[in-house]
């Protein structure tokens, strides 16, 4: 497919003067940086359109891109958070439906401000000071998702108890091309029963379950210029407990990092060391999802054999009750 031709097609729906695309990646979309040079303001491009079959899901429908957008526009209108605002179409519409010659159904597009700023590295001078602010501005977003009447319904992807049952299914896949043994898989499937019961257990808690991010990693955060870390890349973002996100937040610092991280989101919002045990096996659950993601593409699963086999005995210690949270 060729991807530039269909972004041009998309952007005939707006009302661009001399744009300059710029490829940036292909993951759960086709992403293009896009400035206008006729009023050198730039965008991001997304084009949803999956990689791989297992990062297809609600969130590249029209539904569920309509709700993304919402979420959106909900966290910067009311001043929660700096996110990519979404961009209107000609047309007044927040989705754009595309579809070339060759193609049998349209591909929906999205386009959103862009925000100026570099990755967060890990690698920054006042790496605490930053640290710290990831934790408050997690935190501001989960106050604000739990308390909106607004973003209680959107339609976007739950991550339960029935998510694990079907990524579970997905990772058979991997005993049966050979990617890891079929006693690997069962230690998979031990550690994901525990991280059920930690699920149910969390649903007797109010306020544990939510409006969530689900994927906070580096390249996730833009650091502006002024030091504020910005949260980017809601394609994800779906229905799950709010320490997931504690979770995968925690695990792009390194170990020493971690509690300035935590006191930051205290800051804000409640947290308890003793949900550590929670946090970890939620922790589990995001990397076996990652797994799911790419299982079934022999071109880009070559890395998940030697990351089962460097950490099967890590999860083997946790089953047994052995705190790992500094060590994931």
């Amino acid at each position: 497919m060729n991807y530039e031709c269909l972004a041009r097609k998309v952007l005939e729906s707006y009302s661009f003067i001399d744009p300059v695309f710029e490829f940036l990646r292909h993951n759960e979309n086709i992403t293009y940086k896009v400035t206008d040079r006729g009023n050198n303001c730039s965008f991001l491009l997304r084009i949803h359109t999956s990689v791989t079959e297992g990062f297809y899901g609600i969130q590249h429908t029209l539904d569920g891109l309509e709700s993304e957008t919402v979420l959106l526009q909900e966290l910067g209108l009311n001043g929660v958070l700096r996110v990519q605002m979404p961009v209107a179409n000609r047309f007044g519409k927040y989705v754009t439906g595309c579809r070339l010659e060759n193609m049998d159904a349209d591909i929906y597009a999205t386009l959103l401000e862009w925000i100026d700023g570099d990755t967060f590295t890990h690698n920054e001078e006042n790496l605490d000071e930053i640290v710290y602010a990831i934790g408050v501005t997690l935190a501001r977003f989960h106050l604000f998702t739990r308390a909106s009447a607004a973003l209680k319904k959107l339609n976007r992807p739950v991550y339960g108890v029935e998510k694990i049952d079907n990524t579970l299914e997905k990772l058979r896949h991997g005993v049966e091309v050979d990617i890891y043994s079929m006693e690997h898989y069962g230690i998979m499937i031990e550690v994901l029963t525990q991280v059920k019961g930690i699920m149910r257990e969390l649903d007797s808690h109010d306020g544990a379950w939510g409006l969530i991010h689900t994927d906070i990693q580096r390249g996730n955060i833009i650091i502006t210029d002024n030091c504020e870390p910005c949260f980017i890349d809601f394609c994800l973002c779906g229905y799950g407990h709010y320490l997931f996100d504690i979770g995968s937040a925690s695990t792009i610092m390194e170990s020493k990092q971690r509690d300035i991280f935590l006191k930051g989101y205290t800051s804000q919002a409640p947290f308890s060391k003793d949900s550590l045990r929670y946090v970890e096996g939620l922790i589990l659950m995001s990397i076996f999802l990652c797994y799911a993601f790419f299982i079934r593409d022999s071109v880009r699963n070559g890395w998940i054999k030697d990351h089962v086999e460097r950490k099967v005995e890590m999860w083997k210690e946790w089953l047994t009750g052995k705190e790992i949270y500094y060590l994931l």
